[in-house]
């Protein structure tokens, strides 16, 4: 196991053994700063000499896996867990400000169309950037460990069309079932022929209900759409029969799409790696298990490079800010690496 270094003036430092880093202790020449991961700071001047340090993150929509290498040594190996629950909060907030204006504001108007967070160029949903957000703050936290010379980010690019439709052909991207439709809720009228599919009503209001909802999981996708009369969509929602449908295949993919495209704007300077060269290195060379934090070991490596992984994995759980609590489930524990 390694200690992490920080100088007297708080720059990382190359990290050192264990029993070094007691007699540093012991001497008094250091002090304990931070326990887990274990990192030690300096008390007295010393020159930051320093070798290449390299970090390899491995991207993703649920999961983010960090390794840094030093000499052909693992120093460090992490697996962050992401907030899935965005969503879900953001809309309890609603209900909470709905229900507030209602009691004691009722008086003013809707601010629905003039907050300056929706009407923001290059604006992200609160739950992608948490995604993104979680991305940079393990970066940071890695650079203030460990002198990083050069990261490798493994990014990818999904086809959501083929994923949806494997038989896609070329001109069916241009020739969708929505063509010709300027909103999704068009499509799914006309799609169902302006009928309620459960009781057939016609000449009814109609909405368009998610099958899977939102906060399960669901999508604005068509196959998680379906057009029903105001009686038929109170029933639903009362319990008094229900719908069964699938999650969407694609929301992972989607996401990791809009995560690679703000990480080249915002990580800063980074060699791009993908999949196939992950997945070479790990299972051919370095012969692996499937895990986020050795895909980052692989990401890190060269071609035909070997490694020591035997070190300490922190697996951690990415929660909300002012959320102390990190003693439920698995969140910033330890595990040693197989």
């Amino acid at each position: 196991m390694y200690a992490y270094v920080i100088s007297r003036k708080g720059n990382p430092l190359m990290p050192c053994k264990e029993s070094k880093a007691r007699k540093l202790l012991r001497s008094g020449k250091a002090k304990v700063v931070r326990r887990n991961p274990f990192t030690i700071k300096l008390l007295f001047d010393c020159e930051e000499n320093t070798q290449e340090v390299i970090a390899g993150m491995d991207t993703g929509s649920t999961m983010i896996g960090c390794a840094v290498t030093v000499n052909g040594n693992v120093v460090y190996q992490s697996e962050a867990k992401i907030r899935q629950d965005v969503s879900k909060k953001m809309e309890q907030r609603r209900m909470y400000r709905r229900n507030r204006r209602g009691r004691k504001t009722r008086y003013r108007k809707a601010r629905c169309q003039n907050r300056a967070s929706i009407k923001k160029e290059g604006r992200l949903a609160p739950s992608i950037k948490s995604k993104i957000d979680s991305h940079l703050r393990e970066k940071k936290f890695v650079e203030s460990i460990l002198p990083i010379s050069k990261w490798k980010v493994e990014t990818a690019s999904f086809d959501i069309h083929k994923i949806s439709n494997p038989v896609v052909g070329i001109w069916d991207y241009q020739n969708g079932n929505q063509k010709d439709f300027y909103k999704i809720k068009a499509y799914i009228l006309h799609r169902d022929k302006h009928r309620c599919q459960k009781c057939k009503a016609k000449n009814t209001k109609l909405h368009v209900h998610h099958i899977v909802f939102r906060s399960n999981g669901g999508t604005n996708a068509p196959s998680n759409l379906i057009t029903l009369c105001e009686s038929c969509h109170d029933k639903l929602h009362e319990g008094k029969f229900e719908i069964k449908g699938s999650r969407s295949k694609t929301k992972h993919a989607t996401e990791i799409g809009i995560v690679k495209s703000q990480l080249k704007k915002q990580f800063g300077d980074f060699e791009e790696t993908f999949g196939y060269e992950t997945k070479f290195k790990r299972e051919q060379i370095l012969q692996l298990s499937k895990t986020h934090y050795h895909d980052a070991v692989a990401i890190c490596c060269g071609v035909g490079e070997i490694v020591d992984v035997s070190s300490t994995v922190y697996f951690k759980k990415h929660v909300s800010k002012g959320d102390y609590q990190q003693t439920k489930g698995q969140s910033l524990g330890e595990k040693n690496a197989s």
